[in-house]
């Protein structure tokens, strides 16, 4: 009996300290969202001029910054900005009616920007006609209206699960129901590097969003979900690039992250900005 106690004891401490060390966690980045494109200072880089340059290296660490300025000095490309910003703030700075966010690998082929180009603009009309019936086409922003895409493998699962093996499906599918649970349903492939947002979308998305690593896509449709911002999940095309795939290693770090994100807004520690 005294063993059993124990036992007990020891699982009931460990649980507190796992859920004060969640708390404060989740406390401690309750202010790291909320950055404004006008408080944000960036340097201007182009290796063979002082002209702009349009590649954002979104505090990268794996060489992108030294691949974009060597493609500038091959191709000179004198329209492209290069613009390192030491950490994640790159749609924050993006000035287009459309922003698109893609992993730097190449999995996914840039080819399919039209189908998620096509789709936003379809949704975004519509959007535009219920919230002001009056308004002309001609007089239609798509960059005012807010409408995010996701590009989805979802599509492809079916033969990723006949050639994976039976413990990456068992974790895989884990992680799908954790996810499901702390954002909700909407969309089935949330970690696709290819995501399109309108210019509207982004600002109020990127500014309230606290996760910046692993799971900042989960965030984005919980926000969506929080906004009432169409979310458009759309089939991609995608190639095994070596070197890319996510280590099942990384899963303890996506639950991590799931779990701040879920007592952050639950306890109301993170605040959600509207405007």
């Amino acid at each position: 009996m005294g063993f059993l106690l124990t036992v007990v004891e020891l699982g009931v401490t460990l649980i507190l300290i796992v859920f004060s060390v969640v708390v404060l966690e989740a406390w401690r980045r309750r202010h790291s969202s909320n950055v404004s494109v006008e408080s944000v200072t960036t340097t201007l880089e182009d290796p063979t001029s002082l002209k702009q340059v349009v590649i954002v290296d979104d505090g990268s660490v794996d060489g992108t910054k030294r691949v974009a300025f060597d493609f500038v000095r091959k191709y000179t490309v004198d329209s492209i900005r290069v613009i390192p910003l030491g950490k994640n703030q790159g749609m924050m700075h993006s000035r287009g009616e459309l922003l698109l966010m893609l992993d730097a690998d190449g999995a996914t082929k840039v080819t399919d920007l039209e189908k998620l180009e096509n789709q936003i603009l379809a949704v975004a009309r519509e959007e535009n006609s219920i919230r002001d019936p009056t308004s002309k086409l001609v007089d239609f922003r798509i960059g005012d209206v807010q409408v995010s895409a996701f590009g989805s493998r979802a599509h492809l699962e079916e033969k990723a699960i006949a050639t994976r093996k039976w413990y990456r499906n068992f974790l895989m599918k884990g992680f799908h129901l954790v996810v499901l649970l702390a954002a909700g349903s909407g969309i089935r492939d949330t970690q696709c590097g290819f995501k399109m947002f309108t210019r509207a979308a982004a600002r109020r998305l990127f500014t309230n969003i606290h996760l910046k690593r692993w799971c900042f896509d989960v965030e984005l449709v919980f926000l969506c979900k929080r906004f009432n911002i169409p979310m458009l999940e759309i089939s991609v095309k995608l190639s095994e690039i070596p070197g890319s795939k996510v280590s099942m290693l990384s899963i303890p770090n996506m639950l991590w992250e799931l779990t701040l994100m879920s007592v952050g807004y639950r306890t109301g520690m993170w605040k959600i900005h509207q405007a």
